[in-house]
């Protein structure tokens, strides 16, 4: 009789304890410049050239760079001012400033290209095209960077001029795209009889964090302290995972405040790396 109590015990305590559950997630990096774009927003602005060539071209290259970074960071939602300024043969930290100011941008790429047009531009071509970018982050360092580049492209006449602006685009931006790297991302839930924990996490594996918290939360005022702590913890990596770090610190001090819980430490070190 008293090993079948001890058994029965010892199933109660396992059912009772919490267990952990990992999601691998793709996380956005910095781009290959080295610059973070990720939740910014951004102008695109291109210079008008010393001839209408050149700016045709700088038009169609802005509009495709921006396609791009759209697609990249928001969905493809249109949402990249395009602008124009007049030529200028550098740009400088204080006109960055200005055009943080004048487009609202957190992020200001200025894109200026020339090419050395023959007189004949019905015909077939080798065109020589020289261009510059210059990138402002007004969330980062303080200063411009700069991107130069020299090539030749081929032109089928004035018809294909669109064609080989989207190409080096294309060729720009890769420079500033996310790179992307899996991580794994915890969550608590308890075995037995307890459908809740379990619908939760189907809705988290689902990218569902939202509907997954309105499960959480009648949790977190249920049961007994270890569990509602658990729930509170999954209430703020959920938060976290949707890049609202207030609310994930408010849930995540809530859950310290029940229990000492392992992965704890490990959001608030995340928590504290998003705030720099």
């Amino acid at each position: 009789m008293k090993k079948l109590s001890f058994a029965i015990l010892a199933l109660a305590l396992v059912a009772c304890s919490p267990q952990v559950y990992p999601l691998y997630l793709d996380v956005r990096q910095p781009s290959s410049s080295g610059l973070d774009l990720a939740r910014k927003t951004m102008s695109l602005v291109y210079m008008d050239g010393s001839n209408d060539v050149d700016s045709l071209f700088d038009r169609h290259t802005a509009s495709a760079l921006a396609r791009s970074l759209e697609e990249d960071y928001f969905g493809g939602e249109p949402v990249i001012g395009l602008y124009h300024i007049p030529s200028a043969d550098t740009v400088s930290l204080e006109k960055m400033h200005s055009l943080v100011m004048d487009t609202e941008g957190d992020v200001i790429f200025v894109l200026a290209s020339h090419l050395e047009m023959p007189l004949d531009t019905t015909a077939a071509m080798a065109v020589p095209l020289s261009t510059k970018l210059s990138v402002y982050d007004s969330m980062g360092e303080d200063k411009v960077n700069g991107y130069s580049g020299e090539t030749v492209i081929q032109l089928d006449g004035m018809k294909s001029l669109g064609g080989k602006a989207e190409e080096m685009a294309g060729r720009i931006v890769k420079r500033f795209l996310s790179n992307w790297k899996t991580e794994s991302f915890s969550f608590y839930y308890f075995d037995g009889w307890e459908d809740e924990w379990y619908d939760a996490l189907n809705l988290a594996r689902q990218g569902k964090l939202s509907k997954a918290m309105n499960v959480w939360m009648p949790l977190v005022k249920k049961g007994n302290i270890v569990k509602r702590a658990c729930a509170a913890y999954n209430m703020a990596m959920a938060f976290y995972l949707l890049e609202d770090y207030h609310m994930s610190t408010y849930w995540l001090d809530y859950a310290d405040k029940l229990e000492n819980l392992d992965l704890s430490p490990g959001l608030r070190k995340r928590l504290a790396a998003a705030a720099k």
